[in-house]
């Protein structure tokens, strides 16, 4: 079995879903097409988009429409990533519950959020502006970027703050002036309407933007 799912994981994601589900008419790969674009921009690997899709095969009842899939798809990427996050977690409350933060960048998490490489054109951070999760330089975060990339049976490539910085040299002036925007815009809607609605206002824009 191992020597299957690792022959499986380096095969295209796309090939899987339509091996595994019967996905071969025009439609469907046009679907597809979508679904890849989204999932790139997203920073989604090969790899764990393929164990996705065998999580999937174990669902009962299979879905049987496109939505049907891209929901499955969804719910498998999200139980990856908590569970990623929860073991993180633990290991970041392990470390951390003997005194304060050692690291004031990342406070000993070992993640920064940035803007995503994808969206960014230059000094240009463009919507929906979406954010990624690097690897601090501290020394959680060197642990973590050797700890996803060592993961079996799922390894994937985490950019380093280090990496991302040198691509992205103008991070920091493109998050103050997108914390502006979001504080203008709530500026504005609170002389028009009062503040008694800030928080679903808030909340609003941050969905918009991609949670940033």
């Amino acid at each position: 079995m191992g020597d299957i799912v690792a022959t499986a994981n380096t095969i295209a994601w796309v090939d899987t879903f339509q091996s595994l589900f019967g996905a071969n008419t025009p439609e469907w790969q046009r679907t597809l097409q979508t679904w890849a674009a989204l999932f790139h921009a997203e920073g989604r690997g090969n790899s764990e988009l393929n164990a996705c899709l065998m999580s999937i095969t174990r669902h009962n009842p299979m879905p049987q429409f496109p939505t049907q899939f891209l929901a499955a798809i969804r719910h498998e990427l999200k139980r990856q990533d908590d569970s990623v996050r929860e073991a993180n977690e633990r290991t970041r409350l392990a470390e951390t519950a003997s005194g304060p933060p050692k690291c004031p960048g990342c406070r000993d998490s070992g993640w920064l959020i940035v803007p995503h490489i994808e969206f960014v054109e230059g000094p240009e951070w463009k919507k929906p502006r979406r954010t990624m999760a690097v690897t601090c330089c501290c020394p959680v975060g060197c642990v973590l970027k050797d700890r996803w990339a060592n993961a079996k049976p799922d390894p994937k490539a985490v950019m380093s703050w280090d990496e991302y910085s040198g691509r992205n040299p103008h991070w920091k002036a493109q998050m103050e002036v997108r914390n502006l925007e979001v504080q203008a815009e709530l500026a504005a809607h609170i002389q028009e309407n009062g503040d008694f609605e800030w928080r679903n206002v808030v909340e609003s824009i941050l969905r918009r933007y991609g949670n940033v």
